[in-house]
Protein backbone atom coordinates (compact mmCIF):
# COMPACT_ATOMS: atom_id res chain seq x y z
CA UNK A 1 0.00 0.00 0.00
CA UNK A 2 2.84 2.23 0.42
CA UNK A 3 4.68 1.83 -2.73
CA UNK A 4 1.58 1.80 -4.13
CA UNK A 5 1.15 5.96 -2.75
CA UNK A 6 4.75 6.89 -3.27
CA UNK A 7 4.33 6.16 -6.90
CA UNK A 8 0.74 8.04 -6.96
CA UNK A 9 2.42 10.84 -5.15
CA UNK A 10 5.39 10.82 -7.98
CA UNK A 11 2.45 11.90 -9.91
CA UNK A 12 1.47 15.72 -8.76
CA UNK A 13 3.69 18.33 -8.24
CA UNK A 14 3.74 20.70 -5.27
CA UNK A 15 0.78 22.72 -6.33
CA UNK A 16 -1.32 19.79 -7.07
CA UNK A 17 -1.06 18.14 -3.85
CA UNK A 18 -2.33 21.29 -1.80
CA UNK A 19 -5.47 20.74 -3.92
CA UNK A 20 -5.52 16.83 -3.09
CA UNK A 21 -5.31 17.74 0.96
CA UNK A 22 -8.09 20.38 0.21
CA UNK A 23 -10.22 17.70 -1.46
CA UNK A 24 -8.96 15.53 1.57
CA UNK A 25 -10.29 18.23 4.31
CA UNK A 26 -13.73 18.53 1.89
CA UNK A 27 -14.00 14.68 2.63
CA UNK A 28 -14.08 15.15 6.44
CA UNK A 29 -16.61 17.58 6.57
CA UNK A 30 -18.49 15.62 4.03
CA UNK A 31 -18.32 12.89 6.19
CA UNK A 32 -19.38 14.61 9.08
CA UNK A 33 -22.12 15.47 7.29
CA UNK A 34 -23.35 12.52 6.77
CA UNK A 35 -22.72 11.56 10.68
CA UNK A 36 -25.23 14.34 11.83
CA UNK A 37 -27.72 13.70 9.04
CA UNK A 38 -28.11 10.17 10.52
CA UNK A 39 -27.62 11.18 14.28
CA UNK A 40 -30.40 13.50 14.56
CA UNK A 41 -32.53 10.89 13.57
CA UNK A 42 -32.83 9.43 17.00
CA UNK A 43 -33.95 12.95 18.99
CA UNK A 44 -36.58 13.13 16.20
CA UNK A 45 -37.96 9.43 16.57
CA UNK A 46 -37.84 10.43 20.39
CA UNK A 47 -40.14 13.67 19.86
CA UNK A 48 -42.62 11.60 17.45
CA UNK A 49 -43.04 8.72 19.78
CA UNK A 50 -42.53 10.65 23.02
CA UNK A 51 -43.24 14.41 23.37
CA UNK A 52 -42.99 14.93 26.48
CA UNK A 53 -39.21 14.50 25.95
CA UNK A 54 -39.27 18.48 24.17
CA UNK A 55 -40.24 19.39 28.07
CA UNK A 56 -37.55 16.81 29.93
CA UNK A 57 -34.41 18.03 27.47
CA UNK A 58 -32.71 20.97 28.43
CA UNK A 59 -31.51 21.34 24.72
CA UNK A 60 -34.78 20.66 23.33
CA UNK A 61 -36.25 22.97 25.74
CA UNK A 62 -34.13 25.83 25.68
CA UNK A 63 -35.40 25.93 22.11
CA UNK A 64 -39.23 24.82 22.45
CA UNK A 65 -38.99 28.29 24.66
CA UNK A 66 -36.09 30.29 22.42
CA UNK A 67 -38.85 30.20 19.92
CA UNK A 68 -41.56 30.92 21.70
CA UNK A 69 -43.87 27.55 20.29
CA UNK A 70 -47.60 27.19 21.50
CA UNK A 71 -47.47 23.50 21.50
CA UNK A 72 -45.55 20.62 21.10
CA UNK A 73 -46.98 19.71 17.32
CA UNK A 74 -45.84 23.01 16.12
CA UNK A 75 -42.44 22.13 17.57
CA UNK A 76 -42.41 19.00 15.56
CA UNK A 77 -43.28 20.30 12.23
CA UNK A 78 -40.76 22.75 13.11
CA UNK A 79 -38.25 19.68 13.44
CA UNK A 80 -39.20 18.09 10.15
CA UNK A 81 -38.28 21.50 8.61
CA UNK A 82 -34.50 21.63 10.39
CA UNK A 83 -33.87 18.43 9.82
CA UNK A 84 -35.36 18.28 5.56
CA UNK A 85 -33.04 21.81 5.43
CA UNK A 86 -29.75 19.60 7.17
CA UNK A 87 -30.03 16.71 4.75
CA UNK A 88 -30.35 19.53 1.77
CA UNK A 89 -27.91 21.39 3.02
CA UNK A 90 -25.53 18.04 3.66
CA UNK A 91 -26.29 16.80 -0.25
CA UNK A 92 -25.55 19.98 -1.61
CA UNK A 93 -22.33 19.98 -0.05
CA UNK A 94 -21.74 16.43 -1.20
CA UNK A 95 -22.57 17.33 -4.68
CA UNK A 96 -20.50 20.39 -4.57
CA UNK A 97 -17.62 18.15 -2.78
CA UNK A 98 -18.02 15.36 -5.83
CA UNK A 99 -17.65 18.00 -8.53
CA UNK A 100 -14.70 19.10 -7.32
CA UNK A 101 -12.97 15.92 -6.55
CA UNK A 102 -13.98 14.95 -10.27
CA UNK A 103 -12.38 18.32 -11.27
CA UNK A 104 -9.19 17.84 -9.82
CA UNK A 105 -8.69 14.58 -10.34
CA UNK A 106 -10.03 14.23 -14.56
CA UNK A 107 -7.79 17.46 -15.21
CA UNK A 108 -4.95 15.80 -13.65
CA UNK A 109 -5.86 12.78 -15.95
CA UNK A 110 -5.28 14.79 -18.99
CA UNK A 111 -2.07 16.52 -17.57
CA UNK A 112 -0.40 12.94 -17.26
CA UNK A 113 -2.13 11.67 -20.60
CA UNK A 114 -0.18 14.46 -22.38
CA UNK A 115 2.82 13.97 -20.35
CA UNK A 116 3.43 10.36 -21.17
CA UNK A 117 2.27 11.08 -24.76
CA UNK A 118 5.14 14.07 -24.99
CA UNK A 119 7.16 11.22 -23.35
CA UNK A 120 6.91 8.91 -25.58
CA UNK A 121 7.22 10.87 -28.75
CA UNK A 122 10.31 12.22 -27.25
CA UNK A 123 12.03 9.33 -26.03
CA UNK A 124 15.02 8.48 -28.72
CA UNK A 125 14.25 6.37 -31.86
CA UNK A 126 15.52 3.03 -30.41
CA UNK A 127 12.51 3.30 -28.32
CA UNK A 128 9.78 3.14 -30.70
CA UNK A 129 11.73 0.48 -32.81
CA UNK A 130 10.88 -1.71 -29.65
CA UNK A 131 8.14 -1.24 -28.75
CA UNK A 132 4.83 -1.68 -30.31
CA UNK A 133 2.24 1.14 -30.94
CA UNK A 134 -0.67 -0.76 -29.80
CA UNK A 135 0.90 -0.95 -26.12
CA UNK A 136 1.71 2.79 -26.37
CA UNK A 137 -1.76 3.62 -27.39
CA UNK A 138 -3.07 1.44 -24.81
CA UNK A 139 -1.00 2.87 -22.09
CA UNK A 140 -2.01 6.57 -22.81
CA UNK A 141 -5.65 6.04 -23.59
CA UNK A 142 -6.84 3.19 -21.26
CA UNK A 143 -3.98 3.03 -18.46
CA UNK A 144 -4.25 6.17 -17.38
CA UNK A 145 -7.62 6.74 -16.93
CA UNK A 146 -7.02 4.03 -14.88
CA UNK A 147 -4.79 5.57 -12.45
CA UNK A 148 -6.72 8.26 -12.21
CA UNK A 149 -10.67 6.70 -12.03
CA UNK A 150 -9.66 3.36 -10.70
CA UNK A 151 -7.05 4.25 -8.36
CA UNK A 152 -7.31 7.61 -7.41
CA UNK A 153 -10.71 8.37 -7.49
CA UNK A 154 -11.56 5.17 -5.87
CA UNK A 155 -9.34 5.80 -3.47
CA UNK A 156 -10.80 9.17 -2.34
CA UNK A 157 -14.38 7.39 -2.36
CA UNK A 158 -12.90 4.49 -0.66
CA UNK A 159 -11.59 6.97 2.05
CA UNK A 160 -14.57 9.33 1.91
CA UNK A 161 -16.68 5.70 2.48
CA UNK A 162 -14.11 4.57 5.82
CA UNK A 163 -14.24 8.09 7.50
CA UNK A 164 -18.71 8.05 7.16
CA UNK A 165 -18.58 4.16 8.60
CA UNK A 166 -16.15 5.23 11.16
CA UNK A 167 -18.28 8.01 12.41
CA UNK A 168 -21.27 6.51 12.51
CA UNK A 169 -19.66 3.48 14.28
CA UNK A 170 -18.62 5.95 16.44
CA UNK A 171 -22.47 7.61 16.91
CA UNK A 172 -23.57 3.88 17.23
CA UNK A 173 -20.95 3.21 20.19
CA UNK A 174 -22.09 6.05 22.46
CA UNK A 175 -25.59 5.33 21.79
CA UNK A 176 -25.54 1.23 22.42
CA UNK A 177 -21.91 0.01 23.14
CA UNK A 178 -22.36 -3.77 23.47
CA UNK A 179 -24.86 -4.15 20.20
CA UNK A 180 -22.28 -1.70 18.50
CA UNK A 181 -19.15 -3.91 19.06
CA UNK A 182 -21.04 -7.12 18.70
CA UNK A 183 -21.85 -5.99 15.57
CA UNK A 184 -18.70 -4.60 13.99
CA UNK A 185 -16.76 -7.57 15.49
CA UNK A 186 -19.39 -9.63 13.22
CA UNK A 187 -19.49 -7.31 9.83
CA UNK A 188 -15.83 -6.40 10.03
CA UNK A 189 -14.84 -10.23 10.11
CA UNK A 190 -16.72 -11.13 7.26
CA UNK A 191 -15.57 -8.66 5.20
CA UNK A 192 -12.09 -9.44 6.07
CA UNK A 193 -12.68 -12.84 4.76
CA UNK A 194 -14.70 -11.66 1.83
CA UNK A 195 -11.43 -9.32 0.78
CA UNK A 196 -9.10 -12.24 1.36
CA UNK A 197 -10.88 -14.31 -0.83
CA UNK A 198 -10.75 -12.77 -3.76
CA UNK A 199 -7.61 -10.49 -2.90
CA UNK A 200 -5.02 -12.33 -5.51
CA UNK A 201 -7.35 -12.83 -8.13
CA UNK A 202 -7.82 -8.85 -8.55
CA UNK A 203 -4.66 -8.29 -9.23
CA UNK A 204 -3.93 -11.15 -11.60
CA UNK A 205 -7.37 -10.40 -13.93
CA UNK A 206 -5.56 -6.65 -13.89
CA UNK A 207 -2.50 -7.70 -15.56
CA UNK A 208 -4.88 -10.23 -17.76
CA UNK A 209 -6.97 -7.24 -18.90
CA UNK A 210 -3.79 -5.22 -19.59
CA UNK A 211 -2.23 -7.60 -22.05
CA UNK A 212 -5.23 -8.16 -23.59
CA UNK A 213 -6.31 -4.85 -24.67
CA UNK A 214 -2.98 -4.20 -26.09
CA UNK A 215 -3.32 -7.50 -28.49
CA UNK A 216 -7.09 -6.59 -29.32
CA UNK A 217 -5.62 -2.56 -30.02
CA UNK A 218 -3.17 -4.06 -32.18
CA UNK A 219 -5.01 -6.52 -34.28
CA UNK A 220 -7.38 -3.65 -35.04
CA UNK A 221 -4.92 -1.51 -36.35
CA UNK A 222 -2.94 -4.76 -38.34
CA UNK A 223 -5.79 -5.28 -39.84
CA UNK A 224 -7.47 -2.10 -40.79
CA UNK A 225 -3.80 -0.65 -41.45
CA UNK A 226 -2.89 -3.11 -44.20
CA UNK A 227 -6.54 -3.10 -45.27
CA UNK A 228 -5.96 -2.99 -48.92
CA UNK A 229 -3.35 -5.96 -48.79
CA UNK A 230 -5.60 -7.86 -46.50
CA UNK A 231 -8.66 -7.38 -49.55
CA UNK A 232 -6.43 -8.25 -52.23
CA UNK A 233 -5.39 -11.33 -50.34
CA UNK A 234 -8.61 -12.24 -48.78
CA UNK A 235 -6.86 -12.69 -45.33
CA UNK A 236 -10.30 -11.25 -43.82
CA UNK A 237 -10.56 -13.74 -41.33
CA UNK A 238 -7.35 -14.10 -40.05
CA UNK A 239 -7.03 -10.75 -38.73
CA UNK A 240 -11.37 -10.70 -37.63
CA UNK A 241 -10.42 -14.60 -35.49
CA UNK A 242 -7.34 -12.89 -34.39
CA UNK A 243 -8.90 -9.99 -32.55
CA UNK A 244 -12.20 -12.12 -31.42
CA UNK A 245 -9.70 -14.74 -29.82
CA UNK A 246 -8.85 -11.54 -27.83
CA UNK A 247 -12.04 -10.00 -27.64
CA UNK A 248 -13.43 -13.30 -26.03
CA UNK A 249 -11.02 -13.53 -23.63
CA UNK A 250 -11.98 -9.57 -22.58
CA UNK A 251 -15.29 -10.84 -22.73
CA UNK A 252 -14.48 -13.75 -19.75
CA UNK A 253 -12.80 -10.96 -17.53
CA UNK A 254 -15.19 -8.62 -17.77
CA UNK A 255 -18.27 -11.38 -16.82
CA UNK A 256 -16.04 -12.12 -13.98
CA UNK A 257 -15.62 -8.48 -12.91
CA UNK A 258 -19.27 -8.08 -13.86
CA UNK A 259 -20.19 -11.03 -11.15
CA UNK A 260 -17.72 -9.57 -8.71
CA UNK A 261 -19.76 -6.39 -8.12
CA UNK A 262 -23.10 -7.98 -7.75
CA UNK A 263 -21.44 -10.59 -5.11
CA UNK A 264 -20.67 -8.00 -2.38
CA UNK A 265 -23.72 -6.05 -2.48
CA UNK A 266 -26.08 -9.67 -2.08
CA UNK A 267 -23.55 -10.58 0.83
CA UNK A 268 -23.17 -7.36 2.39
CA UNK A 269 -26.93 -6.67 2.23
CA UNK A 270 -27.61 -10.36 3.93
CA UNK A 271 -25.02 -9.41 6.26
CA UNK A 272 -26.51 -6.05 7.40
CA UNK A 273 -30.08 -7.75 7.84
CA UNK A 274 -28.56 -10.69 10.14
CA UNK A 275 -26.69 -8.24 11.84
CA UNK A 276 -29.45 -5.65 12.63
CA UNK A 277 -31.66 -8.13 14.03
CA UNK A 278 -29.15 -9.51 16.01
CA UNK A 279 -28.36 -6.60 17.52
CA UNK A 280 -32.32 -5.60 18.05
CA UNK A 281 -32.28 -8.87 20.13
CA UNK A 282 -29.42 -7.83 22.01
CA UNK A 283 -31.15 -4.21 23.00
CA UNK A 284 -33.91 -5.86 24.02
CA UNK A 285 -32.39 -8.00 26.19
CA UNK A 286 -30.85 -5.59 28.21
CA UNK A 287 -34.35 -4.25 29.53
CA UNK A 288 -34.76 -0.97 27.64
CA UNK A 289 -38.00 0.85 27.58
CA UNK A 290 -39.97 0.56 24.95
CA UNK A 291 -39.75 4.22 23.29
CA UNK A 292 -35.63 4.01 23.92
CA UNK A 293 -36.19 0.58 21.71
CA UNK A 294 -38.24 2.51 18.92
CA UNK A 295 -35.62 5.63 18.95
CA UNK A 296 -32.19 3.05 18.93
CA UNK A 297 -33.57 0.81 16.35
CA UNK A 298 -34.52 3.55 14.34
CA UNK A 299 -30.79 5.09 14.34
CA UNK A 300 -29.73 1.26 14.03
CA UNK A 301 -31.82 0.96 10.84
CA UNK A 302 -30.65 4.12 9.44
CA UNK A 303 -26.99 3.61 10.25
CA UNK A 304 -27.56 0.45 8.32
CA UNK A 305 -29.40 1.91 5.78
CA UNK A 306 -26.66 4.50 5.31
CA UNK A 307 -24.12 1.52 5.97
CA UNK A 308 -24.97 -0.85 3.43
CA UNK A 309 -23.95 0.91 0.85
CA UNK A 310 -21.06 2.40 2.20
CA UNK A 311 -19.32 -1.58 3.00
CA UNK A 312 -20.60 -2.34 -0.56
CA UNK A 313 -18.55 0.80 -1.66
CA UNK A 314 -15.42 -0.17 0.20
CA UNK A 315 -15.04 -3.24 -1.00
CA UNK A 316 -15.82 -2.13 -4.36
CA UNK A 317 -13.47 0.34 -4.09
CA UNK A 318 -10.72 -2.13 -2.63
CA UNK A 319 -11.08 -4.84 -5.48
CA UNK A 320 -10.78 -1.92 -8.04
CA UNK A 321 -7.83 -0.11 -6.93
CA UNK A 322 -6.14 -3.50 -7.33
CA UNK A 323 -7.29 -4.53 -10.33
CA UNK A 324 -5.84 -1.25 -11.47
CA UNK A 325 -2.78 -1.69 -10.03
CA UNK A 326 -1.10 -2.74 -13.10
CA UNK A 327 -1.40 0.19 -14.58
CA UNK A 328 0.17 2.58 -12.58
CA UNK A 329 2.73 -0.24 -12.24
CA UNK A 330 3.65 0.46 -16.26
CA UNK A 331 2.72 4.29 -15.85
CA UNK A 332 5.49 4.62 -13.45
CA UNK A 333 8.06 2.72 -15.14
CA UNK A 334 7.35 4.33 -18.17
CA UNK A 335 8.01 7.68 -16.73
CA UNK A 336 10.37 7.35 -13.94
CA UNK A 337 11.98 3.87 -14.12
CA UNK A 338 13.48 4.57 -18.05
CA UNK A 339 13.67 8.36 -17.17
CA UNK A 340 16.92 8.73 -18.97
CA UNK A 341 14.98 7.79 -22.22
CA UNK A 342 12.19 10.05 -21.25
CA UNK A 343 12.07 13.67 -21.40
CA UNK A 344 10.05 14.70 -18.15
CA UNK A 345 9.92 18.01 -19.05
CA UNK A 346 7.58 19.38 -21.74
CA UNK A 347 9.75 20.98 -24.67
CA UNK A 348 8.28 24.13 -25.66
CA UNK A 349 7.66 24.15 -30.01
CA UNK A 350 9.49 27.23 -30.81
CA UNK A 351 8.70 26.36 -34.67
CA UNK A 352 5.92 29.02 -34.96
CA UNK A 353 8.84 31.72 -33.60
CA UNK A 354 11.31 30.27 -36.37
CA UNK A 355 13.08 33.19 -38.64
CA UNK A 356 15.08 31.68 -41.49
CA UNK A 357 18.70 32.89 -41.86
CA UNK A 358 18.98 34.10 -45.51
CA UNK A 359 22.55 34.12 -44.99
CA UNK A 360 22.03 30.42 -43.49
CA UNK A 361 23.02 29.05 -39.87
CA UNK A 362 25.23 26.17 -40.73
CA UNK A 363 29.04 27.38 -42.72
CA UNK A 364 31.74 24.82 -42.98
CA UNK A 365 30.64 20.69 -42.86
CA UNK A 366 29.15 18.14 -40.76
CA UNK A 367 31.86 15.57 -40.01
CA UNK A 368 31.50 11.80 -38.48
CA UNK A 369 34.84 10.86 -36.45
CA UNK A 370 35.12 7.08 -35.95
CA UNK A 371 31.46 6.09 -35.50
CA UNK A 372 30.47 3.02 -34.11
CA UNK A 373 26.47 1.76 -33.82
CA UNK A 374 24.79 -1.28 -32.96
CA UNK A 375 20.99 -1.56 -32.56
CA UNK A 376 19.33 -2.56 -29.24
CA UNK A 377 19.93 -6.47 -28.20
CA UNK A 378 22.38 -6.89 -31.19
CA UNK A 379 25.90 -7.82 -31.02
CA UNK A 380 26.94 -7.01 -33.98
CA UNK A 381 27.82 -2.88 -35.43
CA UNK A 382 25.76 -2.06 -37.82
CA UNK A 383 28.01 1.14 -38.89
CA UNK A 384 31.60 0.57 -37.95
CA UNK A 385 34.35 3.18 -37.65
CA UNK A 386 33.16 5.38 -40.24
CA UNK A 387 34.44 8.46 -40.51
CA UNK A 388 33.45 11.45 -43.43
CA UNK A 389 32.90 15.02 -44.02
CA UNK A 390 29.73 16.33 -46.06
CA UNK A 391 30.59 19.96 -46.73
CA UNK A 392 27.61 22.58 -46.67
CA UNK A 393 26.53 23.67 -49.45
CA UNK A 394 27.77 20.13 -51.81
CA UNK A 395 25.07 17.51 -52.74
CA UNK A 396 26.63 13.94 -51.47
CA UNK A 397 24.94 10.57 -51.99
CA UNK A 398 25.22 7.35 -50.07
CA UNK A 399 25.08 3.82 -52.45
CA UNK A 400 25.40 0.12 -51.84
CA UNK A 401 23.48 -2.95 -51.63
CA UNK A 402 20.53 -2.83 -49.63
CA UNK A 403 21.04 -3.77 -45.75
CA UNK A 404 24.63 -2.17 -46.24
CA UNK A 405 24.10 0.32 -43.85
CA UNK A 406 23.09 3.52 -45.81
CA UNK A 407 20.06 4.54 -44.27
CA UNK A 408 21.23 3.76 -39.98
CA UNK A 409 24.27 5.84 -41.03
CA UNK A 410 21.80 9.03 -42.21
CA UNK A 411 19.55 8.14 -39.10
CA UNK A 412 22.65 9.08 -36.75
CA UNK A 413 23.19 12.21 -38.94
CA UNK A 414 19.21 13.06 -38.79
CA UNK A 415 20.17 12.37 -34.76
CA UNK A 416 17.72 9.83 -34.48
CA UNK A 417 20.50 7.49 -33.26
CA UNK A 418 23.20 8.10 -30.65
CA UNK A 419 26.42 6.50 -31.74
CA UNK A 420 28.25 3.91 -29.38
CA UNK A 421 31.34 5.25 -30.09
CA UNK A 422 32.73 8.27 -32.48
CA UNK A 423 31.77 11.84 -32.52
CA UNK A 424 29.47 13.76 -34.66
CA UNK A 425 30.51 17.56 -35.55
CA UNK A 426 28.77 20.37 -37.30
CA UNK A 427 31.07 23.64 -37.97
CA UNK A 428 33.11 22.11 -35.35
CA UNK A 429 30.49 21.99 -32.92
CA UNK A 430 29.38 18.76 -30.79
CA UNK A 431 26.34 17.49 -32.87
CA UNK A 432 24.22 17.15 -29.32
CA UNK A 433 24.97 20.97 -28.34
CA UNK A 434 23.19 22.21 -31.58
CA UNK A 435 20.77 19.73 -31.89
CA UNK A 436 17.50 21.85 -31.16
CA UNK A 437 19.02 24.12 -33.68
CA UNK A 438 19.41 21.46 -35.85
CA UNK A 439 16.20 20.02 -36.05
CA UNK A 440 14.49 23.67 -36.80
CA UNK A 441 16.95 23.79 -40.34
CA UNK A 442 16.77 20.09 -41.93
CA UNK A 443 14.12 18.72 -44.08
CA UNK A 444 13.44 14.85 -44.43
CA UNK A 445 12.10 12.83 -47.14
CA UNK A 446 11.31 8.91 -46.39
CA UNK A 447 11.03 6.42 -48.88
CA UNK A 448 7.64 5.93 -47.29
CA UNK A 449 5.24 8.83 -46.70
CA UNK A 450 2.81 9.03 -43.28
CA UNK A 451 0.41 11.31 -44.85
CA UNK A 452 -2.12 12.47 -41.76
CA UNK A 453 -5.93 12.46 -42.53
CA UNK A 454 -5.73 16.25 -43.15
CA UNK A 455 -5.78 18.74 -45.66
CA UNK A 456 -3.08 19.01 -48.62
CA UNK A 457 -2.39 22.35 -46.90
CA UNK A 458 -1.84 20.51 -43.47
CA UNK A 459 0.07 17.67 -45.05
CA UNK A 460 2.26 19.64 -46.26
CA UNK A 461 3.19 22.27 -43.59
CA UNK A 462 3.09 19.44 -41.29
CA UNK A 463 2.65 20.02 -37.32
CA UNK A 464 1.52 23.85 -37.85
CA UNK A 465 -1.95 25.04 -37.19
CA UNK A 466 -4.17 26.41 -40.01
CA UNK A 467 -3.40 29.84 -39.01
CA UNK A 468 0.09 29.80 -39.10
CA UNK A 469 0.33 28.44 -42.52
CA UNK A 470 1.52 30.53 -45.60
CA UNK A 471 -0.43 29.39 -48.26
CA UNK A 472 1.96 30.72 -50.51
CA UNK A 473 5.03 28.75 -49.56
CA UNK A 474 2.58 25.79 -49.74
CA UNK A 475 2.24 26.80 -53.32
CA UNK A 476 6.02 27.28 -53.87
CA UNK A 477 6.59 23.77 -52.39
CA UNK A 478 4.23 22.33 -54.65
CA UNK A 479 5.88 23.81 -57.62
CA UNK A 480 8.85 22.72 -56.43
CA UNK A 481 7.44 19.34 -56.05
CA UNK A 482 5.92 19.23 -59.16
CA UNK A 483 2.07 19.28 -58.10
CA UNK A 484 0.78 22.42 -58.34
CA UNK A 485 -1.14 21.10 -61.72
CA UNK A 486 -2.64 18.74 -60.02
CA UNK A 487 -3.86 20.32 -56.82
CA UNK A 488 -4.86 23.68 -58.92
CA UNK A 489 -7.28 20.89 -61.04
CA UNK A 490 -9.19 20.04 -57.72
CA UNK A 491 -12.18 21.84 -56.70
CA UNK A 492 -11.00 22.27 -52.86
CA UNK A 493 -7.62 22.95 -53.79
CA UNK A 494 -5.42 22.94 -50.75
CA UNK A 495 -8.70 22.43 -49.18
CA UNK A 496 -9.11 18.80 -50.01
CA UNK A 497 -9.03 15.45 -47.21
CA UNK A 498 -6.13 13.16 -48.44
CA UNK A 499 -7.68 10.86 -46.53
CA UNK A 500 -6.16 8.34 -43.63
CA UNK A 501 -2.33 7.72 -44.35
CA UNK A 502 -3.16 9.51 -47.64
CA UNK A 503 -5.71 6.79 -49.60
CA UNK A 504 -7.47 9.16 -51.68
CA UNK A 505 -3.88 9.73 -53.18
CA UNK A 506 -1.65 7.78 -55.54
CA UNK A 507 1.71 6.46 -54.46
CA UNK A 508 3.41 9.20 -56.39
CA UNK A 509 1.06 12.05 -55.19
CA UNK A 510 1.72 11.23 -51.67
CA UNK A 511 5.40 10.95 -52.38
CA UNK A 512 5.12 14.18 -54.03
CA UNK A 513 3.05 16.10 -50.89
CA UNK A 514 6.16 14.68 -48.44
CA UNK A 515 8.67 16.36 -51.04
CA UNK A 516 6.84 19.66 -50.47
CA UNK A 517 6.65 19.12 -47.02
CA UNK A 518 10.39 19.11 -46.70
CA UNK A 519 10.30 21.89 -49.24
CA UNK A 520 8.15 23.96 -47.24
CA UNK A 521 9.75 24.96 -44.17
CA UNK A 522 12.46 26.40 -46.55
CA UNK A 523 15.50 23.95 -44.57
CA UNK A 524 19.68 24.37 -44.76
CA UNK A 525 19.83 20.88 -45.64
CA UNK A 526 17.72 18.39 -47.06
CA UNK A 527 17.43 14.41 -46.66
CA UNK A 528 16.33 12.08 -49.10
CA UNK A 529 16.10 8.44 -48.52
CA UNK A 530 15.30 6.91 -51.73
CA UNK A 531 12.35 10.14 -51.97
CA UNK A 532 12.00 9.40 -56.08
CA UNK A 533 11.83 5.78 -56.22
CA UNK A 534 8.07 5.71 -55.91
CA UNK A 535 8.20 8.21 -59.23
CA UNK A 536 8.30 7.66 -62.87
CA UNK A 537 11.39 8.42 -64.56
CA UNK A 538 10.47 11.48 -66.41
CA UNK A 539 8.71 12.65 -62.68
CA UNK A 540 11.77 11.81 -61.40
CA UNK A 541 13.68 13.76 -63.26
CA UNK A 542 11.84 17.08 -63.04
CA UNK A 543 11.81 16.72 -59.20
CA UNK A 544 15.14 16.44 -59.07
CA UNK A 545 16.35 19.20 -61.10
CA UNK A 546 14.37 21.58 -59.02
CA UNK A 547 16.27 20.28 -56.25
CA UNK A 548 18.88 20.18 -57.92
CA UNK A 549 18.96 24.24 -58.48
CA UNK A 550 19.40 24.48 -54.71
CA UNK A 551 22.81 23.20 -54.53
CA UNK A 552 24.80 25.77 -52.80
CA UNK A 553 21.94 27.16 -51.41
CA UNK A 554 20.82 23.96 -49.86
CA UNK A 555 23.04 20.75 -48.27
CA UNK A 556 21.69 17.53 -50.26
CA UNK A 557 22.18 14.32 -48.41
CA UNK A 558 20.91 11.79 -50.78
CA UNK A 559 20.43 7.77 -50.87
CA UNK A 560 19.15 6.21 -54.11
CA UNK A 561 20.11 3.56 -56.30
CA UNK A 562 18.91 4.78 -59.83
CA UNK A 563 21.95 6.65 -61.79
CA UNK A 564 19.70 9.84 -62.22
CA UNK A 565 19.26 10.76 -58.79
CA UNK A 566 22.65 11.45 -57.60
CA UNK A 567 24.41 11.97 -61.26
CA UNK A 568 24.91 15.15 -60.12
CA UNK A 569 25.87 14.87 -56.88
CA UNK A 570 29.73 16.67 -55.96
CA UNK A 571 30.39 13.70 -53.62
CA UNK A 572 29.44 10.24 -53.73
CA UNK A 573 30.49 7.57 -50.66
CA UNK A 574 29.80 4.00 -50.75
CA UNK A 575 28.93 2.06 -48.18
CA UNK A 576 29.51 -1.81 -47.17
CA UNK A 577 29.12 -4.28 -44.43
CA UNK A 578 28.77 -1.41 -42.13
CA UNK A 579 31.45 0.24 -43.68
CA UNK A 580 32.42 3.20 -45.26
CA UNK A 581 34.72 1.58 -48.67
CA UNK A 582 35.63 4.06 -51.30
CA UNK A 583 34.69 7.95 -52.05
CA UNK A 584 33.97 9.05 -55.15
CA UNK A 585 34.09 13.07 -55.37
CA UNK A 586 33.61 12.93 -59.61
CA UNK A 587 29.76 11.95 -60.90
CA UNK A 588 29.68 8.45 -60.95
CA UNK A 589 28.95 6.15 -64.18
CA UNK A 590 27.66 3.20 -62.65
CA UNK A 591 25.87 2.03 -58.67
Amino acid sequence: MGDTLNKLLLLFNKREKKKLLVLFLMMIVSAMFETVGIGLIVPFVGIVTNPSIIKEQKILNTIYELFQFKSTTSFLIFSVFVLLLIFVLKNLYILLFQYSQNRVILNQQVKLSKRLFNGYLTKPYTFHLQRNTAVLLRNVNEEVPKVFQGIILSGFQLFTELLVIFCILSLLLYTTPVATLTASFLLGGSVILFLKMFRKKMSEIGKEQQQVNGQMIKWMNQGLGASKEVKVSGKENFFVNAYAEQSQKNAIIKRYIMMLDQVPRLFIETLIVSIVLITMLIIIFQGITMTKIVSTMALFAMAAFRLMPSINRVISMISTIRYNRPALTVIYEDLFVNSEELSQNFTEDHSLDLSINEEGTFKDSIRLNGVFFKYPNQQDYSIKDVSLTIPIGQSVAFIGESGAGKTTLVDIILGLFRPEKGTISVDDKDFHEIESTWKKKIGYIPQSIFLTDDTIRGNIAFGMPNSHIDDRAVWKALEQAQLKAFVESLPEKLDTPVGERGVRLSGGQRQRIGIARALYHNPEIIFMDEATSALDNETEKEIMSEINKLKGEKTLIIIAHRLTTIENCDVVYKISNGKLVSVNELKMSVI
